[in-house]
């Protein structure tokens, strides 16, 4: 058992806790949109256009079509073995990078609060993480017609996807790696060309991206500063040290345009490192700034910078190591690595719904099983057509969203006929649906027939106070 060592104790220890989280958690990340996107791959093969929905992002609605038909759960599972694809791939590229613990790259990925925080979910920042990851991977390894085919095809997992690709594409000129460039484009050209033949936009990708078209108003917008604030429960206290690294490497900036004259190592860690965490970083920091493209500020989309983060802190600590000898010793590494698992479970006692290890419930799913509960005592309900908002609702019922003899958007409800029901929830109803409670209170061909509200009150966004209605077109 000599071969046993600490290292793997540490890491048979994340696995543990990893799946602890998958058999325990009684809830799920990501909130409704988890059960979003897991319903469009659930349903793409029987509704082929879901295929290429971009709300649920292309690359994405493909690739778990076949393990959403086994289930929530199998969607689940294969986020989770994605994590693990991508802190293997992280340890791969430390090693090619020379850093002297390698392993710690994949462990600081692992146990970051935001990874962990949201590996309960079928969310896509996993698979969009791993297009970032393969590009920095393969093109550690100089193939840069591979890294750049990878990186083509992860603004089909996120739009964000096109931040990394203007950034790539400007490090390819300065570089003089010009030639790559079209090898960027190949998963824009495709998807487009597929997209014009379904829906006949030559221009797919502008013209049908719910976030450059979207109504939604009601997101609103919010501070600059507000991703800087929670950056320590994103990324855990040793976002400071990767602050500290970003200092250190920010004085290229002076002579990026001498690039092509650095050697790999000082293009790596400027441009694909340090560049692709604060180009994302900061892409989102201006969409919230000026609520652009329904952003609403959402922490988990830092989800996809975990392993550059990751790689900047290590290379920190090694400075530090190596500057002052004494943090070499086992008891501060013992102090360090004990603060950074213990963290994600430390924020778990804060009121942070994003990023939750063994995640509960939420108000909102446990008022919705209550009143599924009820619902379902009553079967002449059940066979009707239901007007609904919150995804959950119909995941609970194990209905088909799509479906549109059985079910309709809230939205719609003014087109409801006899006998059909409308389920009102206090989130999406006034909100993403844009159906205040008064406007359908006060139309009399609706009945009231179940109202359903939590033990405590609890507001949603925007202030608007949570409760389930069940009403019947008279």
């Amino acid at each position: 058992m000599k071969f046993i060592t600490n290292s793997h104790l540490f890491s048979g220890a994340i696995v543990l806790l990893y799946l602890l989280n998958f058999f325990i958690a009684d809830g799920f990340n990501g909130g409704a949109d988890t059960i979003s996107h897991y319903h469009i791959s659930r349903f793409s093969w029987e509704y082929p256009t879901l295929l290429m929905d971009q709300w649920g992002k292309p690359m994405f609605n493909i690739l778990m079509s076949p393990f959403a038909v086994l289930g929530f759960k199998m969607v689940v599972l294969v986020n989770i073995l994605l994590i693990f694809l991508n802190a293997l791939l992280a340890y791969r590229i430390a090693e090619h990078l020379k850093i002297k613990n390698p392993i710690w790259v994949s462990w600081l990925y692992l146990l970051t609060p935001i990874v962990i925080g949201n590996s309960i979910s079928s969310l896509t920042e996993p698979l969009c993480s791993l297009f970032l990851i393969g590009f920095i991977y393969l093109a550690l390894k100089e193939r840069w017609m591979l890294a750049s085919l990878s990186l083509s095809f992860m603004p089909f997992a996120r739009s964000e996807g096109f931040v990394m690709l203007l950034l790539v594409l400007i490090f390819y000129v300065l570089s003089n790696r010009k030639k790559y460039i079209p090898f960027l484009l190949t998963g824009t050209l495709l998807f487009n060309s597929i997209g014009y033949a379904m829906t006949g936009l030559p221009l797919w990708i502008f013209q049908a991206n719910p976030y450059i078209h979207t109504d939604i108003t009601v997101y609103g917008s919010g501070t600059f500063y507000h991703f800087f604030i929670a950056a320590i429960p994103i990324f855990g206290f040793v976002f400071i040290l990767l602050v500290s690294q970003s200092i250190r490497l920010f004085p290229n900036l002076k002579k990026i345009f001498s690039t092509h004259s650095w050697n790999l190592n000082e293009q790596f860690w400027f441009w694909i490192i340090l560049g692709s965490f604060w180009g994302y970083f900061l892409a989102h920091v201006v969409l919230w700034w000026f609520g652009m493209w329904a952003s609403l500020g959402l922490l988990r989309v830092m989800f996809v910078i975990g392993v550059p983060a990751a790689l900047l802190i290590v290379k920190e600590i090694e400075f530090l190591e190596n500057k002052y000898v004494n943090l070499q010793n086992k008891r501060a590494r013992f102090v360090f690595w004990a603060h950074v698992i213990l963290l994600p479970f430390v924020i778990r006692l804060f009121p942070l719904q994003e990023i939750e290890i063994f995640p509960p419930k939420g108000v909102e799913e446990v008022t919705i099983d209550d009143f599924i509960s009820e619902f379902k005592t009553n079967e002449i309900w059940d066979n009707r057509k239901l007007f609904t908002g919150h995804p959950y609702i119909l995941f609970k019922l194990q209905k088909d969203p799509f479906d549109s003899d059985k079910a309709a958007n809230l939205w719609d409800w003014k087109n409801a006929k006899k006998g059909d029901l409308i389920v009102w929830d206090g989130h999406f109803g006034p909100n993403e649906h844009g159906v205040p409670l008064k406007e359908i209170d006060n139309d009399h061909s609706f009945k009231l027939l179940l109202n359903v509200e939590p033990e405590s009150e609890f507001y949603t966004l925007n202030n608007s106070k949570f409760c389930v209605r069940l009403y019947e077109k008279q």
